[in-house]
């Protein structure tokens, strides 16, 4: 299948909407107080001794997926109003694949239809969605955000602040040490028989989600070669001179460190990897060549083939798609959605071939919505949106509460702004503790989780089958 591609990065907003967020933070009250490789065994002694391999792989859409394009709802009722608040931007209900289950309030919801291969496999039980998520400090409502009394997210509708955040889980803090899926592996790094490759595999440069942990990052391109040419010393401090000024001197020294950092393990573990992944034989699931994700998600795919060599029974993986900012018209929209529905189904079925579909979850994030009211053109930055999760092991549905679209709704702060119902700390949970993270452990994790849950009635979400 051939792509129409999203236009070069060259102008500052397309900057700030397609690069992923790479700044990794000095300092903070995790940081001095913890230290999450001393605990790893700990965590370890937790997990039942026979539990077998794992892995997440994070598909970042960087620039704010117009997810309420993506899942809307496709009843008459339904309908109507999404077609009263998204206006000339909304599409016909004959656009979306409906999903064969309704909302427990009646409506019932389509994927666009430039999404089969998602569809295929939500219909098989091997997919769900995460309705109306996004970064929270605290449980929020319209009242609280209008007086100024609730605590909000640091530079809310940026894109560089909410791309930062969700890779953290530390919305009120701007200099986060460690990204969620580095604090993650410093607890359960110890259930790999061998930790000289990380266990955090990057297919798309330096990201703050696998930063600033004792295991490390390590990032290839997808032909497997350790990639460090987008962040060689002079490209980087261009890059962050697209940033405001404001936060430039906050970030600059945390950018050097971080890619010194990934130069010293790339060189020091990039032949082992490499031997590794050229010891795996091809495998007979075809990636599209012009599919940028699929290129990534070949090489996801061939790492885990390569678990057994690598000495790994537990992995994360980092990925990315840009050009999701679409303040100034949503042509390329369908296009980018199926690039990212063919990118899956080719992904899922390599780890069908592999045997691993129950032990890989592929889940996506991004900065924010969009508004549901149209700029008269595009759309602009919003707030809570909806993801997606897929796996085996995924149980079928839409998780969480999938918001009213009506504008002037009791979650919207403006234009279709919608006030997110699930946080990224119980999204993110459900995904730690399938991964084997022990419920005691989870503050160290997700130190906001308190917040929002508990975890006395188990796995917030319940995103997981049995879980």
């Amino acid at each position: 299948m051939s792509h129409q591609r999203p236009p070069s990065p060259l102008s500052r907003r397309r900057f700030l909407g397609q690069s992923s967020c790479a700044a990794v933070g000095t300092a903070s009250l995790l940081s001095s107080i913890l230290n999450l490789r001393m605990v790893g065994s700990l965590a370890a002694q937790e997990m039942p001794p026979e539990e077998d391999y794992r892995a997440l792989v994070c598909v970042f859409l960087a620039g704010g997926n117009d997810s309420f394009n993506m899942l809307a709802p496709v009843d008459e009722d339904g309908h109507a109003e999404y077609l009263a608040a998204r206006g000339g931007i909304g599409l016909p209900a004959g656009s979306f694949l409906a999903l064969d289950e309704p909302l427990p309030d009646g409506r019932t919801l389509g994927l666009q239809s430039t999404m089969p291969e998602l569809h295929a496999l939500y219909q098989a039980g091997k997919a769900g969605f995460v309705a109306n998520v996004g970064t929270l400090v605290e449980p929020t409502t319209l009242a609280g955000f209008q007086s100024g009394e609730a605590a909000l997210p640091l530079g809310l509708f940026s894109h560089l602040d909410q791309q930062m955040h969700w890779q953290s889980t530390l919305p009120e803090s701007r200099s986060a040490a460690a990204g969620f899926a580095a604090r993650m592996a410093d607890l359960l790094q110890e259930l790999n028989a061998s930790n000289s490759v990380s266990m955090n595999i990057s297919v798309a440069g330096l990201n703050l989600f696998q930063s600033g942990g004792a295991t490390g990052v390590m990032a290839v391109d997808p032909a497997g070669v350790p990639q460090l040419t987008d962040w060689n010393h002079a490209s980087f401090l261009d890059r962050r001179h697209a940033v405001e000024s404001l936060l430039e001197s906050e970030y600059r020294n945390v950018y050097e460190r971080a890619f010194a950092s990934l130069k010293r393990d790339a060189i020091a573990t990039g032949s082992e990897f490499k031997a590794a992944i050229d010891g795996v034989g091809a495998l007979q699931q075809t990636f599209t060549g012009d599919n940028p994700l699929s290129q990534q998600l070949s090489m996801v795919a061939r790492t885990i083939a390569a678990r057994s060599s690598l000495g790994k029974s537990r992995q994360t993986f980092f990925v990315l798609l840009g050009g999701w900012d679409m303040h100034d018209g949503m042509a390329g929209h369908p296009g980018l959605l199926s690039i990212l529905s063919e990118a899956i189904g080719e992904f899922q079925g390599a780890m069908a071939e592999l045997g691993t579909e129950d032990k890989v979850t592929l889940f996506t994030a991004s900065d924010f919505a969009r508004t549901l009211s149209s700029n008269g053109n595009g759309t602009d930055h919003a707030w809570g949106g909806n993801q997606v999760v897929v796996g085996g092991a995924v149980a079928k549905g839409v998780h969480g509460s999938y918001p009213e679209l009506s504008l002037g709704s009791l979650l919207d702060t403006g234009r279709g702004r919608l006030i997110p119902t699930t946080s990224v700390d119980e999204y993110f949970a459900d995904l730690a503790l399938w991964m084997g993270v022990a419920p005691s452990s989870m503050g160290l994790v997700l130190p906001n989780l308190h917040r929002f849950d508990d975890l006395s009635d188990g796995a917030p979400l319940g995103l997981f089958a049995g879980g």
